[in-house]
This record gives C-alpha cells, sequence and structure tokens, in this order.
C-alpha cells in the first residue's frame, strides 16, 4: 500500500489517500469474486453447486470490484492511521473510491482537520467553583438501594380487606372528564398500578386509598408544569376497579442475599457493606465529573480556540439527533413537540450551538491531556476493566466481546485516568 496526504485549507478538511496495487490488491479482488459469485443463481443448478466457469460469464466486473473495494477498505483504514502523519483527522472519515481497476484501487478518506487552538495550563488551576466535597453514604440511602433489591422478588397477592392502601398494586379501568367533557389521553383500560409510586399526576394516587373494588370516581388537579391543555384544571376521573393485591416483599436477611446471588456476597451484612460501596463510586464518580467538566469550563475560559464552522454544524446535528432520540422516549414524536413549544428545527438547532461548541472544545482539551500525559492502557488494566463490566452487566466475556470492542474498552480506561488526572491536579 501507498499513502498520501494533504490539506484542503479553505475547507478545513484533510485528505488521506492509499493506494492498492499488487498481490494485494489481486487477493481483495478474489475475495470479492468469491463474495459475488456466493449469491449468483445458475439456472439448473442449486445456489453455489454451478461450474466457476459458468458462474464467472454471469459476473459483472462492477460487483466484484466493489465487493473487493468494500473488503479491504478497513485495512486501507488501519494503514493510513499508522503513517503517523502531520495531518491528522478531528472527525470520522468519508471513504471515497477515486479508482477501482483490475490492476489498482485508490482511496480517499476524508476529515475534518483539528482546529488551531492554544490552551491554557491544565494543572493547578484553583477557583472558588473547584470544591472536593467529602463523599458520604447515609443509612436511608442504603435502605432505599436494598429496596430496589427486594423489588425483584416481590410476590402479588389477593387482599381479604378488599380496600386500597398504600403500597397495594391495583388494576382498573379510567376515564378522565373536564367540565364533564372528556379530554384526549385521559382514558385508560386494565391499567396496573402500585398505589405510592408516584407513576401518576399527584393526587391521583392519594385518592385512591380507601377505595373498593367496582366502579367509583375521584377528583384531581393538574400540576402546573403539565401539558399546556391541562395544566392546572381540574380533572374527575371515573374508576372501575377490577382488582386489588398487597404486595409481598421478601425479609431483610440471608435469603435475600442467596436469592440475588451476588458473587462473594453471602450474608445481609455482607449485602450492607456492598450496596455501601457502590452508592459510595456511583457518588464519588459523580462528584468527580462535576468537579472535572467545572475544570474543563475554566480551561475554555482561559483558551484561544478558533473552531471552523463546519465541525460546529456537525455536531450540532449530531446533538439534535440525540435531542430527537431524547424526545421520542418520552412518548412523543418531534411533530407534537414543535407544536406544543412553538419551536422549528431551525430554533431547537440555534438552541445547541453553545453546547456543540463547549463539546467539540472539551474533545481538543482531553485530547490534548492525553498526548502530552502519554496515557496508555496495559494489558492488566483492560483485564480488570472486562472484569468489572462483566459482573456490572452480568454477561459472561465473550457476550461482552461481542458488543463492546477492545479499542472502546480502552477510550473508557483512557477516559477514566483522564478525569482522574484533572481531579487530582487541580482544585
Amino acid at each position: 500500500m501507498k499513502f498520501s496526504a494533504k490539506k484542503l485549507a479553505k475547507n478545513g478538511q484533510g485528505i488521506w489517500t492509499v493506494n492498492i496495487d499488487g498481490s494485494e490488491w489481486g487477493e481483495a479482488i478474489k475475495k470479492g469474486k468469491n463474495k459475488v459469485a456466493a449469491n449468483i443463481e445458475v439456472p439448473g443448478f442449486r445456489k453455489g453447486k454451478a461450474p466457476r466457469s459458468k458462474i464467472e460469464t454471469l459476473m459483472s466486473p462492477a460487483k466484484y470490484l466493489n465487493a473487493a473495494y468494500q473488503s479491504i477498505l478497513e485495512k486501507a483504514w488501519d494503514f493510513a492511521k499508522n503513517q503517523n502523519s502531520d495531518i491528522k483527522p478531528f472527525t470520522a472519515p468519508i471513504s471515497k473510491p477515486i479508482k477501482v481497476t483490475e490492476k489498482e484501487c485508490e482511496v480517499e478518506f476524508i476529515f475534518d482537520l483539528i482546529p488551531l487552538f492554544e490552551i491554557s495550563d491544565y494543572k493547578g488551576i484553583k477557583s472558588e467553583k473547584l470544591t472536593k466535597e467529602e463523599i458520604k453514604v447515609t443509612a436511608n440511602e442504603i435502605d432505599k438501594a436494598i429496596e430496589q433489591y427486594r423489588e425483584k422478588f416481590v410476590l402479588e397477592k389477593d387482599k381479604k380487606e378488599k380496600k386500597i392502601a398504600e403500597g397495594d398494586v391495583t388494576i382498573f379501568d379510567f376515564e378522565g372528564f373536564i367540565d364533564g367533557v372528556a379530554f384526549n389521553g385521559g382514558k385508560g383500560t386494565d391499567f396496573k398500578l402500585t398505589i405510592g409510586a408516584g407513576n401518576m399526576i399527584p393526587d391521583f394516587e392519594s385518592a385512591m386509598i380507601g377505595k373498593g373494588l367496582g366502579k367509583s370516581s375521584i377528583d384531581v388537579v393538574f400540576p402546573e408544569d403539565y401539558t399546556p391543555e391541562l395544566a392546572n384544571k381540574k380533572a374527575k376521573f371515573k374508576l372501575n376497579i377490577k382488582e386489588i393485591k398487597e404486595r409481598i416483599l421478601p425479609e431483610k436477611n440471608d435469603e435475600l442475599v442467596k436469592d440475588l446471588n451476588i458473587k462473594n456476597i453471602n450474608t445481609y451484612k455482607e449485602l450492607e457493606k456492598f450496596v455501601k460501596l457502590e452508592i459510595l463510586n456511583q457518588k464519588t464518580n459523580s462528584s468527580k465529573n462535576i468537579f472535572v467538566n467545572n475544570v474543563i469550563d475554566i480551561i475554555i475560559e482561559n483558551s484561544k480556540i478558533e473552531l471552523p464552522k463546519v465541525a460546529i454544524n456537525k455536531e450540532v446535528e449530531n446533538l439534535f439527533k440525540e435531542f430527537e432520540a431524547r424526545v421520542s422516549a418520552q412518548k412523543i414524536t418531534m411533530k407534537k413537540y414543535k407544536e406544543q413549544t412553538g419551536l422549528t428545527d431551525e430554533d431547537i438547532k440555534s438552541e445547541l450551538v453553545d453546547d456543540a461548541k463547549r463539546r467539540i472544545s472539551s474533545q481538543l482539551i482531553t485530547d490534548k491531556v492525553r498526548n502530552t500525559e502519554k496515557f496508555e492502557v496495559v494489558d492488566e488494566e483492560l483485564t480488570n476493566k472486562y472484569d468489572d463490566l462483566v459482573k456490572k452487566f452480568g454477561v459472561d466475556l465473550k457476550t461482552l466481546k461481542s458488543f463492546l470492542t477492545e479499542d472502546q474498552i480502552k477510550d473508557e480506561i483512557i477516559r477514566e485516568k483522564i478525569i482522574n488526572f484533572l481531579y487530582e491536579n487541580n482544585g
């Protein structure tokens, strides 16, 4: 393979060009032909059983050359990355075939260049924003976490006393009315609700306490921050309560621990210590992330960073897609969201510009720290990280490796090292 690089200064982009020829390209063509041949059907023969000579008469050069190109693309990119060019990519590349013939293949990888920037010192920063709080775990936090474990084994049992109480599970139909008129989204059938879980609007669940099986009604007021058409309005809900069950949670004892089957945790006391450590780690990591975000904000403020418009626009598009996903997760379409808020796509994107600049600048800073401090990942760290993730996700190592690559794991370890470095060397 041969490599060359050049800048497109006006566009703020760079191009890596890789040329593949000789036996290496010949081998790729061979693979391409085999891939295409496997999908060719010859009349009178079962798929894959026809003579090669007949298959090749039906084989289009455009198809097997394209298959060859696709098969060697990743190898060409890896080759380019290892050339240590002064022209370095800032964003993921777009590949473009320049020449694909029987004799050679030439491909371009086009990417945005790393912006020119000068960052201030990233060590020894002092500020009132940079305080390191003492992390504590309360007994109440431990109890709440253990309650979540108990919930895994909850039993639901018919009640002798058929009246709803706090903590009971109910199945019911409901329909809401405002001024005697039913409203959209206010109707449900065979709806299952745990009283006190806070899944309904305020007062709805408490108003159900004491109700028995059959038809009844409750009065509620929609909260101020609800959807505009319902906010602050009084509503009457007609109910048809079909089932009332009490929830029975397992005792807080060693039997619960056996059911949980957590590695090396055998007694309830050990479970409490385990939970306390889990919460401590979560709170510590959260506190560190907040601290380091403040460090990065200070570095950005004191640095000279000029971001190309094309990079900002791309990041805005990425943030917009993330925003769409969050809206969708709330069971609402973007069309409905825009109707309710009066915002357009352009309005939303304009609000994301500062976030896009901050994200790009943050990446530049962490890359600078990584390269200057020369953080690397040793085999032992990689093994330990795999072990931690196996425990966290509850899967075996083979399954974990099927959806998380080694490079992704290494990137996560490096990210943690950068956070720890910035935390320990500032404030």
